[in-house]
């Protein structure tokens, strides 16, 4: 990833590391900045140097340095978005960008001074709004899912079923969901395992693995896979996307020859297919399906090492809170009590 319209690399150490002259260390060095851009997932690094830009151009308005920064001069412009834009996530942006972009220059960042701190918090704290999280999906409406796919027959319905199938079973976000490839996928007798190459909350890009069982119902993820598979004609072996674009033919809908389907095209139709079914699409995303699969096997007491694992959470607080605890499980704490 490039970022030649973001001037990061004229401050700091990159400085001394211009001058360097013998031949040797300066192949060295031009390969430096590219290394750096690696510490930071590519999505943080994107929203970053976004963040930056919008920094270095308020800034420049104002004749203002962009880097360093003067520490009174990032209050200011914090209030000016907490003004104009009023969200608390634009404010906590721009403060992780400054510090980054200061950061791989070797520069104290602004963001780390006690009164830019102050501005932070108090604007996190008037700026705060409830969290409303989209509602988990349930199994229930997932059967309706594959009726109503069963019944209309269409390569597009059969996609989608296929999709929130996966993700449910696997706890998957849809990044993961999106590039899963069939050449991923293993296939046995009672399971099947997806190898996730990039994953969230695997930023030593590891790889992760995800086991789902064949489960013999209407809803068994690997068997609607698997017709989702035989109608596509595609190969196990295949190394594009699994989850296509669709394009319509004389000889009926195929999938497209390269690509993988954006993530506003399948929450377009996942919320048309809840609306048609009598749901409020407002109340769901697709995110709806991991936190759905998370909630139904929390509530029926699968392991918290095990359902830690499935769902490739690093820590507790990241994994409880994708988690609605059944009412049931919520009295249980009162009855235990000997009351």
């Amino acid at each position: 990833m490039a970022c030649h319209s973001v001037d990061i690399y004229s401050q700091g150490v990159w400085a001394a590391v211009k001058e360097v002259e013998d031949p040797e260390l300066r192949e060295l060095a031009d390969k430096l900045p590219n290394t750096i851009l690696h510490s930071r997932a590519n999505s943080t690094v994107k929203k970053y140097l976004a963040a930056y830009k919008r920094w270095k151009s308020w800034a420049k308005r104002y004749g203002m340095p962009a880097i360093p920064a003067k520490e009174h001069h990032v209050g200011l412009y914090l209030q000016h978005l907490a003004d104009t834009v009023g969200s608390k996530s634009a404010v906590e942006e721009a403060c992780n960008s400054l510090a980054w972009v200061h950061s791989t220059a070797g520069l104290v960042s602004p963001s780390a001074s006690p009164f830019v701190k102050a501005i932070l918090e108090g604007l996190q704290r008037s700026l705060a709004k409830p969290v409303v999280k989209k509602a988990p999906m349930t199994v229930a409406m997932l059967q309706r899912m594959v009726e109503d796919a069963k019944m209309s027959g269409t390569l597009t319905d059969l996609r989608l079923t296929t999709a929130c199938l996966l993700s449910f079973a696997g706890f998957l976000r849809f990044s993961e969901l999106v590039n899963i490839r069939p050449c991923d996928i293993s296939v046995y007798e009672e399971y099947i395992v997806l190898h996730i190459p990039h994953s969230k909350g695997d930023q030593l890009r590891k790889g992760e693995e995800v086991v789902i069982a064949r489960c013999g119902s209407a809803t068994c993820p690997v068997s609607k896979l698997e017709e989702y598979i035989r109608r596509t004609q595609i190969s196990w072996r295949d190394q594009r996307f699994l989850f296509r674009p669709i394009c319509k033919t004389k000889l009926g809908d195929r999938l497209r020859e390269s690509g993988s389907i954006s993530y506003t095209c399948l929450h377009r139709l996942f919320k048309n297919k809840l609306r048609n079914l009598g749901y409020d699409p407002k109340d769901f995303g697709l995110h709806s399906m991991r936190v759905g699969g998370a909630t139904k096997a929390a509530n029926a007491g699968v392991p918290d090492r095990l359902f830690k694992r499935h769902g490739r959470w690093k820590s507790e607080n990241a994994k409880d809170g994708y988690i609605e605890d059944s009412l049931e499980h919520r009295l249980s704490v009162t009855k235990q009590l000997g009351l």
